[in-house]
């Protein structure tokens, strides 16, 4: 059977027909979404999973992966398996500490028409956004906070601030989570920075030594305060209750001498001479033939008579 020249060409134009549809036929897999290009104007309507049929050359399909999750370094990159820090990856605190900080930005896809074509370059615009919200975010933070207990709350901080700038950009990309690899100072003034941790360590040492110092010494002190306190007042009593006592003796004598004024003075005279007789010395001067001779005479001291008052 022989084949003609017409025959032939009708052959190669279906065989190219046939190539140009193969070449046609796209596939969504079941991850990913696709924006249609036609003539380089974007088509609304994304590409769901499944086969899809778009002429080649006139429209053209780009695939991104959208339940995929991506991780974005920020302040460093990685080569042969190791975090290199850049340069430029050093930023204030608020109390004017230089710290280097990295991140490690995962993310989502969440519209792939603004991710491929509302903007340019969206994963610079990503970085540039995260470096953005970490400089305004430490701006606002203490050193202390962002190297102990408040790296959590700063890097939600961090995340939303980032997904607002770049919901503000109309990126297209969800912000899934942040993690700190490092905040730490950069080495040329980690030799000071260790210091001032040192006197900060030192500083809270000496702080609780004088707290517990002071709680030894305050109760303690507290406790001779009430000793000397309610030694004065039991003292206070007592020369209270003898001055009264004083006072009541007096008032009775006072009455028994407004009774008998004569008897009352001649008594007391006598009292006190007895009082003080015991304690006279006497000396007796007696002429002699050898000349004159003192001798000394001791009174013995007289008993106290029953019922008299003591001196």
């Amino acid at each position: 059977m022989r084949t003609g020249p017409g025959h032939v060409a009708r052959l190669l134009v279906l065989l190219a027909f046939a190539g140009w549809c193969a070449a046609s036929t796209y596939t969504v897999r079941p991850s990913e979404l696709a924006v249609v290009l036609r003539f380089g104007t974007p088509v609304p309507e994304l590409l769901r999973p499944g086969l899809h049929f778009c002429p080649r050359g006139v429209e053209r399909v780009v695939r991104v992966e959208a339940t995929r999750t991506f991780t974005m370094a920020v302040g460093f990159e990685v080569r042969e398996g190791k975090e290199i820090p850049l340069e430029d990856t050093l930023w204030l605190t608020g109390d004017t500490n230089v710290l280097s900080v990295r991140v490690a930005l995962q993310y989502q896809v969440s519209d792939p028409f603004r991710y491929l074509i509302g903007t340019a370059e969206s994963p610079e615009i990503l970085r540039r956004a995260t470096e953005t919200a970490i400089t305004e975010c430490l701006a606002s933070a203490a050193v202390d906070d962002v190297l102990t207990t408040g790296r959590a709350a700063l890097l939600e901080r961090v995340r939303k601030r980032t997904q607002s700038l770049l919901d503000a950009y109309g990126a297209g990309v969800h912000v899934v989570s942040l993690a700190l690899r490092s905040a730490e100072p950069p080495p040329a003034v980690i030799a000071a920075f260790q210091d001032v941790q040192d006197a900060r360590s030192d500083r809270e040492k000496l702080v609780n030594q004088a707290r517990g110092y002071a709680n030894e010494v305050v109760p303690r002190a507290r406790g001779d305060a009430e000793t000397l306190t309610s030694g004065a007042a039991g003292e206070r009593n007592r020369r209270v209750e003898a001055a009264r006592g004083d006072a009541d003796r007096f008032a009775a004598v006072r009455s028994e001498a407004s009774r008998a004024p004569e008897l009352f003075r001649q008594r007391v005279y006598l009292e006190t001479l007895d009082r003080l007789m015991p304690r006279m010395r006497v000396y007796v001067i007696e002429p002699g033939e050898g000349g004159t001779r003192l001798r000394l005479v001791q009174r013995a001291p007289a008993k106290k008579a029953a019922g008299t008052a003591p001196p």
